[in-house]
């Protein structure tokens, strides 16, 4: 094969990686669209969720997106118990972090600011922790959640 025709070669396999990257991206990006919510419920309030349940879904989490509607959220779920951290970088509105161990709330950080380039600060759980929700800021307080409350799945 010619140094030329290797060059093309090369090139077209690094095109195609490089547009179904892209396109995986957008599709996750684009997740609330394409895949159905499961229903959260937290004491009395109920949440249509997204669950990020492995690396690539976590490390994405609710990044890039522009809105979450006040019914909504995403739920992290870790295969074990461990004191987690999160920022918020790529973010383009306040949330609020609910931590969660089993199925007992343990606490909170409430109306997290979005982060700049120059700053971004890191959340920490306050104990070791299995499952995260992420809902828009404020509603911790205007919903009344409390840390003990149970969370559950509506069948």
């Amino acid at each position: 094969m010619t140094v030329l025709k290797k060059i093309f070669v090369s090139l077209g396999l690094f095109t195609v990686v490089v547009v179904l990257g892209g396109l995986y991206g957008l599709l996750l990006g684009n997740r609330d669209r394409r895949e159905e919510f499961k229903t959260l419920i937290i004491g009395t309030n109920k949440f249509e969720i997204e669950i990020a349940d492995n690396a690539l879904e976590q490390a994405h989490g609710l990044s890039g997106r522009d809105f979450l509607a006040d019914d909504r959220g995403m739920l992290f779920v870790f295969a074990d118990l461990s004191v987690r951290s999160f920022w918020m970088a790529g973010m383009k509105f306040p949330l609020d972090i609910i931590w969660i161990k089993g199925d007992k709330v343990v606490g909170f950080s409430e109306n997290l600011p979005l982060a700049s380039a120059a700053n971004v600060k890191i959340y920490y759980s306050p104990e070791s922790i299995d499952k995260v929700l992420e809902i828009n800021a404020g509603l911790v307080n205007k919903l009344g959640i409390r840390a003990g409350d149970v969370i559950g799945f509506d069948q």
